[in-house]
């Protein structure tokens, strides 16, 4: 099953190797939707792991994911389920210098330098 995840990168997690050689790192991605902000954990494995370490925090991403799960039992009998995102590809789309003007003038005081603005 796939998922795609589109937000802002907000934290690269340090690599992890397992003694197997299983490489992994996890990514936070920054997703809006609406008035509330959710941070989402995506896992870049094997070869795309040092592709992660690359990533600048604050960019924007477009990861596509396979969703994998899987069941646990502990030794009490009790079962849990995992879920992760894994990513297979991603894209860094960029915004178009009418996008980043936008941006900028909807962050920006609100102030004039017109003369009928006095």
């Amino acid at each position: 099953m796939e998922l795609i995840i589109e937000g802002q990168v907000h934290r690269i997690c340090k690599p992890f190797e397992h003694e197997s050689g299983f490489r992994k790192c996890e990514v936070h991605v920054k997703v809006t939707d609406g008035e509330y902000s959710e941070i989402i954990p995506v896992e870049f494995t094997k070869e795309l792991t040092d592709e992660a370490v690359g990533l600048t925090v604050g960019a924007d991403i477009k990861a596509r994911c396979n969703v994998r799960g899987r069941e646990w039992m502990s030794k009490t009998g009790e079962h849990k389920a995992f879920m992760s995102l894994r990513v297979w590809t991603y894209d860094l789309p960029q915004k178009s210098l009418k996008e980043k003007a936008m941006d900028k003038a909807q962050t920006a005081p609100q102030t004039s330098d017109m003369p009928w603005d006095k």
